[in-house]
């Protein structure tokens, strides 16, 4: 928000909302004068009074375009304002290195009562003037402040960004080092590594790596060629260049200007050395890898005997940064970065998505899979995913009608002859053939009979698409054993990934399932006992199923209501002998005006027929629309209709 409400990524001339926001910080810096301080984002209004914690008012103008980009008016004012207030006092407490709060006990807390060095709070006595009282804004404070912002504020979005969740999470640090030193030792290089991505760090000299790695790795290749040993030496001081830690030093030093060793050091406390600086940096980093990994803490002498000192000693460990040392560090290195980081406007930049208080839900396919424009190769797994959850859903009586997705279907019709072989062709083909599988003749595309009979071999592959279909329909391929393991075994691996085809819980356990069982009639028991386990992990807390699971491992298996299972109803729901809720007619999409997409005859879902009652009990219709989403793609690929219709995401 402290980017957004400078208007540098508003179009000319569009009209704005302009609201003020005003609140109370709590502070431990005193202000010379009254007069209100301004600054580039905001102004600032001291109170009067000299006290240990003393109040600004904080007062923000935030700006927010009051046109959407089709020239309809905004219905959005503006915020709540929280946000926008909290991220001006993270870079206030930041750059004047104080404490400026919302939350004035907090802030107590933090400030002692006096200057008195006894009565040090414990927070400042780990950080030099953090949270001591009394302490004035100078003059070139401020104006060092305001260009601070005016840099911070005119960066390229992702600079800008990192700089920003940089800096909140070295002002979080500082303020709650009393609870926990360690967390906050932790989240100070934190804060200092998440600016490092992309950085080159210098390749080392074999003799200032490490020295247990080195004398591994000699030990390793005494009797080895000497030309072989030193492209295994090279290999490793690479793979030592590439590490984070090497990233971090790099980083971090490449940051340190002269100024950090001279006229900021002044009033420091043992400041660090720079022939010591590199080693203290792998310590400090070293700290954080120990307490991710192994919740090892900070060494005490490193917090409680420094008195507010730059580096402290602990034994066998040499010269090590205190958490003041690490914290004056974090800030220089931090407003380095902003000052040489890239001052742009970023076209790409969306700011209506980046306002707080929007979360992105997956919309219920009927209100997208309709949109025959968004519909293409790369889709139409989504598209598959989402007809597929809305027609089951429909079968099971929790919608009142199917899609009408019959602009898609001529779009498929369209799309078919120019695509090769392969899943998006199969998927298409299985879309179109449910939706005439389903629905009544009434409700069918004229070609349908020519382009299913061209297109029926696709039908009958081992493929999931094809599963899903004859699933749906009752009409399985007659698949053998082998195909049917192989088709489980893979499905399994595809789902281990982050991409693959989505499908409700329930497809992916009767798949196993029904695989599980053509193997036990095969005699194939352990094989069978592997996929039932797989079948039971798809719908965690089944209870039907997972006595179903311990049956078949006994060689005892129970009966299983495969239809109740897979449309996520009671059980023994799926063995009515009653047809599955009509579907009645077709789901209109919203804001669909007349004569857009003439819905034509209304369409009606009629249930399955039943058939082969080898195909594990046969269902009349199973799945589970609730969980049908898209293939894990980019935001941009996911948007059925683009912008302007929002296909598969909202804000709310």
């Amino acid at each position: 928000m402290l980017q957004i409400v400078t208007k540098m990524y508003f179009r000319k001339g569009v009209p704005l909302h302009s609201t003020v926001h005003r609140r109370v910080l709590y502070t431990n810096r005193d202000f010379l004068w009254a007069d209100l301080v301004d600054l580039p984002v905001g102004e600032l209004a001291p109170s009067t009074g000299f006290e240990p914690v003393s109040t600004v008012t904080l007062s923000v103008t935030e700006h927010l375009e009051a046109e959407n980009p089709d020239g309809e008016r905004s219905g959005l004012v503006a915020t709540g304002g929280t946000e926008l207030i909290d991220a001006l006092a993270d870079v206030l407490s930041f750059g004047l290195n104080a404490v400026f709060s919302r939350d004035g006990d907090l802030v107590r807390r933090l400030v002692p009562d006096s200057l008195d060095e006894s009565s040090r709070s414990s927070a400042s006595k780990l950080f030099r003037l953090t949270f001591d009282p009394h302490r004035f804004v100078q003059d070139a404070e401020l104006d060092e402040m305001r260009r601070f912002i005016a840099q911070l504020v005119a960066l390229k979005r992702s600079h800008f960004e990192a700089a920003m969740r940089a800096i909140r999470r070295i002002v979080r640090a500082t303020q709650r080092a009393v609870d926990d030193p360690t967390i906050a030792y932790v989240d100070l290089v934190a804060a200092l590594e998440s600016l490092s991505d992309g950085t080159s760090a210098p390749a080392p000299t074999w003799d200032r790596l490490d020295a247990p790695k080195r004398r591994l790795v000699d030990e390793a290749l005494k009797d080895a060629d000497a030309g072989v040993a030193e492209r295994v030496r090279q290999a490793v001081i690479e793979a030592e260049r590439l590490g984070a830690r090497s990233r971090f030093v790099a980083f971090v030093t490449k940051n340190v200007s002269p100024e950090y060793f001279r006229t900021e050091a002044t009033d420091a406390v043992l400041p660090v050395r720079g022939a010591d600086l590199e080693r203290a940096l792998k310590l400090a980093y070293d700290v954080r890898s120990r307490n991710v990994h192994v919740l090892e803490d900070l060494p005490p002498e490193a917090w409680v005997l420094g008195d507010r000192a730059d580096t402290v000693s602990p034994p066998g460990m040499g010269t090590m940064l205190s958490l003041e040392g690490l914290a004056r560090l974090a800030r220089h290195v931090v407003t380095s970065y902003v000052d040489r980081a890239p001052v742009e406007v970023d076209s790409t930049f969306n700011w209506r998505a980046s306002l707080p208080g929007q979360v992105r839900m997956q919309v219920a396919p009927q209100y997208w899979i309709w949109y025959a424009e968004g519909f293409h190769h790369e889709s139409a797994s989504r598209y598959f995913s989402g007809f597929v959850g809305n027609l089951a859903d429909t079968f099971a009586g929790r919608n009142e009608g199917v899609a009408d997705i019959r602009a898609v279907l001529e779009r498929i019709e369209q799309l078919l002859p120019g695509t090769a072989d392969g899943l998006a062709k199969t998927l298409m083909v299985v879309i179109y053939a449910l939706w005439h599988r389903a629905l009544a003749p009434s409700d069918h595309r004229p070609r349908a009979p020519s382009v299913l009979a061209e297109h029926e071999h696709l039908l009958q592959r081992a493929e999931v698409p094809s599963f899903v279909a004859g699933l749906l329909s009752n009409q399985l391929p007659d698949w053998t054993d082998d195909q049917w393991h192989t088709l489980a075994t893979d499905r399994r691996a595809q789902r281990s990934r982050r991409r693959h085809l989505e499908l409700p819980a329930g497809f992916d356990a009767a798949l196993q399932v029904m695989a599980a069982e053509r193997l036990v009639e095969a005699g194939r028991t352990d094989e069978a006992r592997t996929l039932a386990r797989f079948a039971v992990e798809e719908l965690p807390g089944n209870e039907p199923l997972m006595a179903w699971g311990a049956g078949l491992a006994t060689g005892q298996a129970s009966e299983l209501d495969l239809r109740a299972m897979v449309l996520d109803l009671p059980p023994d729901a799926g063995r009515s002998d009653e047809a599955p809720h009509s579907a009645g007619a077709p789901a209109v999409p919203p804001d669909r005006e007349a004569g857009e997409h003439p819905p034509g005859d209304q369409p009606s879902a009629r249930p399955p027929v039943a058939g082969d009652e080898d195909h594990a009990g046969d269902i009349e219709a199973v799945g589970d629309g609730r969980n049908a989403g898209s293939e894990a793609e980019s935001d941009d690929s996911q948007r059925a209709s683009g912008e302007q219709h929002s296909a598969d995401a909202q804000h709310v």
